[in-house]
């Protein structure tokens, strides 16, 4: 075996003197062995020789290892020359192979020469991470704005890290940082990330419009500080904040539309307070939109603010078109028509009168129809009840008379008995009942009458 190692050792002494120094690395695995010192002997050699980038990748890094101090010597080298060289080896090299705070010690003194380079800072965090120094990786991690910030805040549950890095993490991602905050409220309060984001409203809006999103009444104490946030920076979700927002101050909402004249939210805002004629007044005058005049009024179903519409309207054409077009199921049209002044020319006037006609036929046809229905409809009731009523009724010995308790039949049924039964299915004694009122030979049920169920007139009289 001795020899066998000799011809080998003097086999990689060949190849490095030919400079086919990959081949010697390489044979050094099958040469050297567990030999560690013969190991270490290479290494400083493969040193001399310039060539520790050769044989790195050969080196043993299992259960069998060198001394720290080699691989560190190869990672200083690689780390003069090839930073992605060096970062490689750090991300195949197990940790426990090297001295980690010596590296991370040499990486930084490199950063002050070079404190830009993705590839040092990257690998600076990878170390930083394998030595559990996880808020450092995560400083970098940011800086770099690194796809794996995320994984490595939920993986080693920094969040208690982040409470001061919350801005940074939305300037990189603000979907996925929002998404990750909001889903981790437990960890990172709600009042917590509205104070950090105090002085970045527009990244306040956009964590608290999603709040809002998630539920309504999660960050109610912010809604007025909400109303401005989407004036300024998101007027599209105004509107539908307003409408979904039981929390919201309506005074302060109205001064900051106002003051921004968003004539459609004041409108809104208007309406939901009460002031309805102001509100339609916004729409007609400001707005000059017809059509959203009429959908108001319809919405509000109020005779004054028809009024209000067609006594604005009716000087302008347009609106009186439009007038005549909609309000038909809402305002008798001749009301409109008798107000038009004569000789004022209407566009598509004909049109409108048409309508207005066709919608009226519509209307007496649906009548029409819904008369149908409801006479056949009550036919078919009153049949039924007739069935219902001509059906025998059982009467045993647990009913009682409703006047005098007792047993309805009596115990002996060979005497003669009368008994009446009412179509509310209360029985009495003949004896028991009141003297026929108002109408002769009707009786009624003075228990119903009493509760003035119906009159329960008499369907059934037993005799015996």
């Amino acid at each position: 075996m001795h020899d066998v190692q000799k011809i080998g050792m003097a086999y990689i002494n060949h190849l490095v003197e030919k400079g086919d120094y990959d081949n010697a690395a390489r044979k050094c695995q099958k040469v050297l062995g567990k030999n560690m010192e013969l190991w270490e002997n290479e290494v400083y050699r493969f040193k001399t020789i310039g060539q520790l980038k050769a044989i790195s990748q050969y080196l043993p890094r299992g259960d069998l290892r060198l001394r720290p101090a080699i691989y560190e010597m190869i990672l200083h080298e690689f780390l003069k020359t090839d930073y992605e060289g060096f970062a490689t080896l750090i991300r195949e090299w197990p940790g426990e192979l090297y001295n980690n705070m010596a590296i991370v010690q040499a990486v930084t003194d490199h950063l002050k020469r070079d404190p830009t380079n993705r590839t040092l800072l990257t690998t600076l965090a990878e170390l930083y991470t394998y030595d559990q120094r996880y808020d450092r990786a995560l400083e970098i991690y940011l800086r770099l704005r690194h796809k794996d910030v995320y994984q490595l805040i939920h993986k080693h549950n920094l969040f208690s890290s982040i409470e001061d890095k919350i801005v940074l993490l939305m300037d990189f991602d603000k979907e996925k940082a929002v998404d990750m905050l909001l889903d981790n409220e437990d960890k990172l309060s709600t009042d917590r990330v509205v104070e950090e984001l105090a002085d970045r409203p527009e990244l306040l809006h956009v964590y608290l419009h999603k709040l809002f999103k998630r539920d309504h009444h999660k960050g109610q104490k912010y809604h007025e500080r909400q109303i401005v946030l989407y004036a300024e920076y998101d007027r599209p979700n105004l509107l539908p904040f307003l409408r979904d927002s039981t929390h919201c101050p309506l005074e302060k909402a109205l001064e900051v539309c106002q003051q921004r004249n968003f004539v459609e939210e004041t409108v809104f805002l208007l309406s939901r307070m009460g002031n309805c004629r102001r509100a339609l007044q916004m729409i007609m005058e400001e707005l000059e939109d017809v059509d959203k005049a009429i959908e108001f009024a319809k919405e509000q179903d109020d005779a004054e603010l028809w009024e209000d519409l067609i006594s604005y309207s009716i000087d302008k054409p347009p609106f009186i078109t439009g007038l005549l077009n909609n309000i038909g199921t809402h305002v008798d049209p001749i009301l409109l028509i008798h107000r038009i002044k004569e000789g004022m020319e209407i566009p598509n006037l004909r049109d409108s009168l048409v309508k207005i006609l066709q919608d009226y036929n519509l209307q007496i046809l649906l009548r029409e129809g819904c008369k149908k229905i409801l006479v056949a409809d009550s036919l078919s009731l009153l049949q039924k009840m007739h069935r219902t009523q001509m059906k025998g009724v059982r009467v045993d010995e647990e009913n009682i008379c409703e006047s005098c308790h007792a047993t309805i039949l009596p115990s002996d049924m060979a005497k003669p008995f009368s008994v009446v039964v009412f179509h509310c299915r209360h029985m009495f004694h003949k004896e028991c009942l009141p003297s026929s009122g108002t109408i002769p030979g009707v009786q009624f049920c003075n228990i119903c009458s009493a509760k003035r169920r119906g009159p329960g007139s008499g369907i059934l009289e037993m005799k015996k």
